[in-house]
């Protein structure tokens, strides 16, 4: 079994093992298939790709490969592969057990870069010193001209309290990913999609091409 690398403490296999998992919702977002159903979000073109980090069970991936995404899918728990790579493969997609953070160098391991990066419940489940690593992933994995969408969750939790998961907003999110990202959507998500005990957001941002 892929073993927790050493700078994360959690031992996330074993949170799936014991079905502690909380931040699953047993579905993709409503924010996500609300936008989905309305026809945002689509693939621009043929073959667009999507890249969906820290991906769980798959539920946003899924969703996103059914609205016409070519998903690559990456979670370190080894144990989610047989049951998601059954449901992506026919879409198109595929799943990679690994370490989200080391993956995309050069493009080769995951057979390049992406057009849309999707980020949900993954960058708030890394330790504070890890946003770096997570920064770098985004920008290796994302073509220039591509998009990042982010459900922005746990949005008003108090940083005292610590994580995970661990609280963030939209100027924290832009701070992490440094410069050449522009700002394209900035909103609320209605409660009622999904109700979660902290506060969520929708954010949109595009890489500039020459970034």
């Amino acid at each position: 079994m892929e073993e927790t690398p050493a700078h994360d403490p959690v031992d996330w296999a074993e949170r799936y093992r014991e079905e502690h998992t909380p931040w699953d919702l047993g579905h993709a977002h409503g924010e996500l298939r609300a936008r989905l159903a309305r026809g945002e979000l689509a693939p621009p073109r043929d073959g667009a790709r999507a890249y969906v980090p820290g991906c769980g069970r798959g539920h946003d991936a899924l969703a996103l490969a059914r609205a016409g995404w070519r998903v690559t899918a990456v979670d370190l728990v080894d144990s989610l592969a047989g049951p998601l790579q059954a449901e992506l493969e026919p879409l198109g997609g595929d799943f990679h057990a690994g370490d989200a953070l080391a993956m995309g160098g050069g493009g080769s391991d995951l057979g390049g870069a992406f057009d849309l990066v999707w980020e949900h419940t993954f960058l708030c489940a890394l330790a504070p010193e890890l946003r770096p690593a997570w920064s770098a992933m985004v920008r290796r994995c994302l073509r220039p001209g591509g998009h990042f969408a982010a459900l922005i969750f746990p949005l008003d939790k108090p940083l005292e309290l610590g994580g995970p998961p661990w609280g963030y907003d939209l100027e924290r999110l832009r701070e992490w990913l440094g410069e050449g990202y522009e700002l394209v959507e900035d909103a609320g998500v209605d409660p009622a999609l999904e109700e979660r005990a902290w506060g969520q957001a929708f954010a949109l941002l595009r890489r500039a091409p020459g970034a």
